[in-house]
C-alpha cells in the first residue's frame, strides 16, 4: 500500500481501474476499523484520523534521515517518536514499516496520504510487539464529535518487520 503514496502511481492505477471497470483491492493489514473508517469517509463524516504504531528499535527498516533518526535513538536509550506528521512524506521513508497506515489513507480518500495523521514510534520496552493504535474523529456539532481509539498489541518475532498475525490479515482483506 505504500506505493500509492506516490501520486503519480495512484494516479495510473485509479485511472486503469476506472477505464478498465475492474476493483483495485489494497490490503487492510493489521488496520483494525478499516470498514468502518471507509463508510465514514463515504459518509462525509471523517474529520481525523490518526495512525500511531510502535516497535521494537530492530524491527524498523528506514531510509534517509530517518534512518539516522533512528540511530540516535538506540543511542539515547528509551521511547522515540522518530516520526510524527502527514503519511505521505513517510511512506518513502518507511516502507516496509508502515503499509498499514497506508490501508488507512486508501480507507479515507477525503484524507488520503496528506490528511492522515502518521506518528511512528520506536520503543525498546515492547522488544516483541508491534502496537497500532488508530484514532477516528468525526465531524463535530456544537463542538462535541464522536472520536474512536483502538489498539492492536500484535506479537512480533524479535527484529521482526511485521507481526505474526500479519499473513493472515493479509490474506483475509483480501
Amino acid at each position: 500500500p505504500t506505493a500509492l503514496a506516490d501520486p503519480e502511481t495512484e494516479q495510473r492505477l485509479r485511472a486503469a481501474v476506472a477505464r478498465w471497470g475492474h476493483t483495485l483491492y489494497v490490503p487492510r493489514g493489521a488496520l483494525w476499523g478499516c470498514e468502518d473508517i471507509r463508510r465514514m469517509d463515504d459518509a462525509g463524516t471523517l474529520a481525523a484520523l490518526k495512525v500511531t504504531m510502535t516497535k521494537a528499535p530492530q524491527s524498523f527498516r528506514l531510509q534517509g534521515w530517518l534512518q539516522e533518526r533512528l540511530v540516535a535513538a538506540v543511542a539515547a536509550g528509551g521511547r522515540a517518536v522518530l516520526y510524527e506528521g502527514p503519511l505521505r512524506p513517510l511512506c518513502p521513508l518507511a516502507p516496509n514499516n508502515v503499509n498499514t497506515m497506508a490501508a488507512a489513507a486508501v480507507a479515507a480518500p477525503r484524507l488520503g496520504f496528506d490528511g492522515v495523521h502518521a506518528c511512528l514510534v520506536a520503543d525498546p520496552s515492547v522488544p516483541d510487539w508491534h502496537i497500532v493504535e488508530v484514532e477516528v474523529t468525526s465531524v463535530g456539532e456544537e463542538g462535541r464529535a464522536l472520536s474512536v481509539t483502538s489498539t492492536r498489541r500484535t506479537p512480533a518475532a524479535r527484529g521482526a518487520v511485521t507481526g505474526s498475525a500479519t499473513r493472515h490479515a493479509f490474506w483475509s482483506s483480501l
